[in-house]
């Protein structure tokens, strides 16, 4: 959900859009941040889709800019002058901060920005590390981005390989083959029982296609059906959950980018519980969401962080170790760091030696199929020959 909202900061007038779950967690939010609501409406317009490759370099140029001397007012300029897409909402925030506003309050105006973007900003200003901040966000984008990229390719590639590989398959059963069936049904020779076994099997391919087709079609309808009803997509999640490998890949992969969350936002010093409401953002299944937002929950109630993560029952025991660690030597930004890190390096292990398995078995596979349609055939031909 999208809310406008107006309210005082610091004595001063200010008003924006902020995405939230529902109008408490919009008050909440707005809250954390310091502003006093005056008042919040829920827009009817979908939440502004976050640009990650302009944030990346809009975070970039930014940082250089700042550490070249340049103040921030003229280096916002600088950066929207030469964003055109972007130029009449960047040039709004240059005007926000002409007229005083800080640099947090005129992003959070502009709605480019994510709620951790601007949270972390608010905490540099109070802190006065501006530039070590852009710093961690930089970094923390790029990481994101590169995981985004590994999944993409974990995703992709398998998917190109099987449907060049059933696309062939049907090609060999729909168009090769009945050309030879003709040949031999044109004789009364009696086939060899692998000729007959491949013709029976290729006339079953081409005889359920349309079903096949139709049954996917109804999987994927009924999938996006799901996923907008909480209840079955909270058990086609548990279900993926448990697939071998994918679900370990699924797993890891909401790890990584809780914990890098985290890790970025206590770094730049924003508070755990804030950090923890906005890190329940992040994750792409419901059962990570609300297993963060229960442990939020459970935090500032007072109960700490490694036995809240516990009592939910999705994080790995190692997770829930580090943490503990973490909150025993007061240092729970390295533990963060080195969850997601671990992770991070596992997943990315994990996706190339899955990709470089899959090539060779795929291959095998389509060559063993094609090998017994070609040795099916030549007996076929022998057998045409031994009877002329």
């Amino acid at each position: 959900m999208v809310f406008s909202y107006k309210g005082l900061y610091k004595g001063s007038l200010v008003e924006g859009l902020l995405e939230a779950d529902n109008k408490t967690s919009a008050l909440s939010k707005l809250k954390a941040q310091g502003i006093k609501v005056l008042s919040l409406k829920e827009l009817n317009v979908k939440g502004a889709r976050i640009d990650a490759k302009f944030l990346e370099r809009f975070t970039s140029n930014l940082l250089q800019l700042l550490r070249s001397g340049l103040t921030v007012d003229k280096a916002l300029l600088f950066i929207a002058e030469r964003e055109k897409k972007y130029y009449e909402k960047l040039l709004k925030v240059y005007e926000e901060i002409r007229s005083g506003s800080t640099l947090s309050m005129a992003l959070s105006f502009s709605n480019l920005f994510p709620s951790f973007y601007v949270q972390m900003i608010r905490s540099a200003e109070e802190s006065g590390s501006l530039e070590e901040t852009l710093s961690l966000i930089l970094d923390f984008i790029k990481e994101e981005n590169e995981l985004k990229s590994s999944v993409l390719t974990a995703m992709i590639y398998p998917s190109f390989v099987f449907g060049v590989s059933v696309f062939s398959l049907l090609v060999i059963s729909s168009y090769v083959v009945p050309k030879f069936k003709l040949v031999f049904q044109s004789t009364d020779i009696k086939l060899p029982l692998l000729t007959r076994l491949m013709f029976s099997f290729t006339d079953a391919i081409n005889y359920l296609m349309v079903g096949t087709l139709i049954f996917f079609l109804l999987v994927f309808l009924y999938l996006r059906y799901a996923i907008r009803k909480r209840q079955h997509r909270l058990r086609l999640e548990s279900i993926l959950y448990k697939i071998p490998f994918l679900g370990k890949l699924l797993l890891n992969t909401e790890i990584i980018r809780i914990f890098q969350t985290l890790y970025t936002l206590v770094k730049g010093g924003v508070a755990l519980n804030y950090a923890l409401e906005l890190a329940s953002q992040v994750p792409t299944t419901l059962i990570m969401r609300d297993a963060i937002r229960h442990v939020y929950n459970d935090v500032i109630k007072g109960v700490s962080l490694s036995k809240a993560m516990k009592s939910r029952g999705v994080f790995p025991q190692v997770v829930m170790e580090i943490v503990a660690v973490g909150e025993q030597t007061g240092e729970l930004a390295g533990a963060f760091y080195q969850i997601y890190t671990t992770y991070n390096e596992e997943f990315k292990t994990s996706v190339k030696r899955f990709i470089s398995l899959l090539e060779p078995v795929v291959i095998l596979i389509m060559g063993l199929i094609v090998g017994l349609i070609v040795f099916s055939m030549i007996l076929a031909v022998f057998s045409l020959s031994e009877n002329l």
